[in-house]
């Protein structure tokens, strides 16, 4: 599978993007568009929904700005991207989970990237779907500028 390709100047904002909102996890997009990578994040609302309504609110995340954007001519909505504070950066049974409509992927040409300080700083995966394995499996990053 091709690796993920992305502008060093991406990371380095979405690294941020989860120092800044650690001990909460951040999430946000990036649109691509003629080799160059836009950031776009997400308000994560999660804690105040949750505390109003937990059984309505396990989790959330507002993806139709990224969405819109990516419709746009000559873009193309390439990564979803969120934070684990705490374990790392893996794909976990919830990420999974969120990340499929049904048994198939809700975004099937996006590439969910999980960034964390929290085993080694700066560790960021990247995950897409294989039709062949019928699953998300990890990517290379392959980062441009560096």
């Amino acid at each position: 599978m091709d690796p993920l390709k992305i502008d060093r100047s991406a990371l380095d904002d979405m690294l941020a993007h989860t120092r800044e909102t650690h001990p909460d996890e951040c999430c946000g997009a990036v649109v691509s568009r003629d080799d160059t990578d836009r950031v776009l994040r997400f308000t994560n609302i999660q804690n105040r929904l949750h505390a109003e309504q937990p059984a309505d609110y396990p989790r959330t995340a507002a993806r139709l700005a990224a969405i819109r954007a990516g419709e746009e001519p000559g873009a193309r909505l390439s990564v979803f991207y969120h934070s684990h504070a705490v374990n790392g950066s893996y794909f976990s049974g919830e990420d999974r989970a969120r990340a499929l409509f049904g048994d198939e992927p809700a975004y099937p040409d996006v590439t969910y990237i999980v960034v964390s300080d929290a085993r080694t700083r700066g560790e960021a995966r990247a995950f897409r779907w294989s039709d062949e394995a019928h699953d998300f499996v990890e990517v290379a990053i392959e980062v441009r500028g560096s």
